[in-house]
């Protein structure tokens, strides 16, 4: 019997059971394969919403599910974080000690944002990457928040989303613009990258239009440590910045499962080949998503779309055919830019983002992403998503 097991019931850990469930069906109602999820929460968060929940008052509960209701029936959820995983023995072991072994073996365990590894920055900033209920917090802040100097500063790479924080500062500075006080409130983003956004073809596209909102940005500012008696944030080239309001996108690291299980580095990122997933020395073994170490934005469309090839590829090994799709680094960011405009970043491992004209279109299309994201976890949507990214 060949058993399938997901770690992570995120989007690329959801996606992943959900196609192998459907492709597999056959085989498991023959009781010839199995899937089973295991998720340490039993529920799913769209996490993309975080920015309108801190932005825009978005109601948090509106972008919450039961995992279990998103997962098809053939799939079985097992609402337990996983400890660690034996890949000598093909087991997998539970913070509750249940264990199981596995024919094929999905890491989707996510990254985490930690305000802890930087000094000071938990108890002095905001931040919309914890989570939901965080990003409440940093919107309640903000409605009342009258005058004085707003920071947003990235406190380290790599993070989810790389658009997350330029866009950040657009709906900050419309926001304040809304409540007619943005003369009385000045915007500073903090960024240890040489411009507004990692890459320079988008930065050159978003630093104009920044430098047009009076939205002053430091480049190659890497934060050290803060301090929030005196309301300052340091830098480790020795510079200092105050603030009065301080949102920060927090230090990412990988899974405690890929540091204890020994596969990832010390920052728990997981090594795995960057076009088939495969865990090296492991082929039954695959990391997606933002777990891994790969070169590539920590982001849902790409979790998304490892996911499907890793579970297409699995499914057909099953099934006794060759795998053969591979992921071509294919990214497709959205980036928010006011004014109910928005750009995409797209690009592949070949082929860098390019310049692109923000546009009321690509606004609806992000916005409409929020409403069909459900659907597309179960799977049904795969033939869409694979003609528009054009995978093969």
């Amino acid at each position: 019997m060949d058993d399938v097991v997901v770690v992570g019931g995120g989007t690329g850990g959801t996606l992943a059971a959900n196609v192998l469930a459907s492709l597999l069906a056959r085989e498991i109602d023959r009781g010839e394969a199995s899937v089973t999820l295991y998720s340490d929460t039993a529920q799913h968060v769209f996490q993309p919403a975080n920015l309108d929940i801190a932005f825009k008052g978005a109601e948090p509960q509106k972008y919450i599910r039961d995992e279990r209701k998103l997962l098809d029936r053939r799939v079985k959820l097992i609402n337990e974080g996983v400890d660690r995983v034996d890949l000598g023995n093909r087991r997998v072991y539970t913070e509750t000690g249940r264990s199981q072994n596995y024919s094929y073996l999905i890491i989707a365990t996510g990254s985490q944002a930690d305000p802890s590894l930087v000094h000071g920055l938990a108890e002095s900033a905001y931040n919309f990457h914890t989570g939901p209920w965080d990003a409440a917090k940093l919107w309640d802040a903000l409605k009342k928040f009258e005058r004085g100097k707003v920071v947003l500063a990235i406190a380290g790479v790599p993070h989810k989303c790389p658009p997350a924080p330029t866009e950040a500062m657009f709906l900050l500075d419309e926001y304040f613009r809304k409540r007619g006080i943005r003369d009385r409130v000045e915007l500073t983003f903090l960024t240890p990258y040489p411009h507004a956004y990692p890459s320079k073809p988008i930065a050159d596209v978003v630093e104009p239009l920044l430098e047009k909102r009076a939205v002053n940005v430091n480049t190659f500012f890497n934060l050290e440590s803060v301090d929030s008696v005196k309301k300052k944030v340091y830098s480790l080239e020795g510079d200092e910045v105050e603030y009065d309001l301080l949102i920060a996108i927090p230090p990412h690291r990988g899974s405690k499962l890929a540091v204890k299980s020994e596969i990832g580095d010390r920052d728990g990122w997981i090594p795995a080949d960057k076009h088939t997933m495969k865990v090296a020395d492991y082929d039954e073994v695959f990391a997606i998503g933002d777990a891994t170490s790969i070169p590539i934005s920590k982001s849902g469309v790409v979790a998304h779309l490892q996911a499907g090839i890793v579970a297409q590829n699995i499914a057909a090994e099953i099934k006794g055919h060759d795998g053969h799709k591979r992921f071509n680094g294919r990214i497709n960011c959205p980036l928010e830019v006011g004014g109910g405009r928005a750009l995409f970043v797209v690009g592949t491992y070949e082929r860098q983002p390019m310049p692109m004209k923000p546009t009321r279109v690509k606004y609806l299309m992000k916005k409409s992403f929020a409403s069909i994201y459900w659907l597309m976890l179960s799977g049904r949507l795969e033939w869409l998503f694979n003609l528009y990214f054009r995978e093969g």
